[in-house]
């Protein structure tokens, strides 16, 4: 089944900020999510995957600072 990448940058204070999402494709006849999915006339709710299995997370780059929101809080603002 096809899933969900989605790389993020993590601030210091541990927040994270989505950078990218991007869906894998299985190549699989039998998902209806997948380029290769059977495009002739089926039963596709009963013999398709229906859902993404679960997403996966990559933190791609990690930040010496404080996010915007934590930065203005520390700032007093």
């Amino acid at each position: 089944m096809c899933y969900r990448i989605t790389q993020y940058s993590e601030y210091s204070c541990g927040h994270q900020f989505v950078i990218r999402q991007q869906i894998v494709d299985c190549n699989q006849q039998k998902c209806r999510f997948s380029g290769m999915h059977d495009s002739e006339y089926h039963s596709c709710a009963a013999t398709c995957a229906q859902r993404l299995l679960p997403d996966q997370a990559i933190i791609t780059d990690t930040l010496a600072r404080l996010c915007p929101r934590c930065g203005s809080m520390a700032n007093g603002h």
